[in-house]
């Protein structure tokens, strides 16, 4: 198994270097040229988690096309796992980052302020997201311990 999750990390690293967000499970299939085994889809997961936690990173949940500025999703997809270290994914869409360590805070909170702005200034977004506040993630993880 760990020659699994080093042989996914590898693949996901590499892909990292050419494009600034991938998702984890089309990257490993293209890399193994077919589908892949649970225990294989396991391993990924587990490399891209790792590689968030070194903070080469960071992981979200996105749906398919939401990277590249889609809105809607489409109908049937899931939201999948990506890693990305592209500040402006990680600004527009800072609710959806699974895993990131300290290093990536000062893009993961702009993000979160942008998004406050967008639901004050929105009267629609305002009544259907009443009282939610934008966290500075230091001040999460305070709260969270405590």
């Amino acid at each position: 198994m760990v020659s699994m999750i080093h042989s996914a990390r590898q693949s996901l690293l590499a892909a990292l270097g050419e494009h600034e967000t991938i998702n984890v499970r089309e990257v490993l299939a293209q890399h193994l040229e077919r589908t892949l085994t649970r225990g294989e889809l396991d391993a990924g997961r587990r490399a891209a988690r790792r590689i968030a936690e070194d903070g080469d990173a960071v992981l979200m949940t996105m749906y398919p096309g939401q990277a590249e500025g889609e809105r809607w999703q489409r109908r049937g997809s899931q939201a999948v796992l990506h890693l990305t270290v592209d500040h402006r994914v990680i600004k527009e869409l800072p609710c959806r980052v699974e895993l990131a360590t300290e290093k990536w805070d000062a893009v993961i909170d702009e993000g979160m302020r942008l998004t406050q702005q967008t639901i004050e200034s929105n009267p629609v977004l305002s009544s259907m997201l009443p009282g939610w506040t934008a966290r500075p993630r230091a001040e999460a993880r305070a709260a969270a311990m405590s």
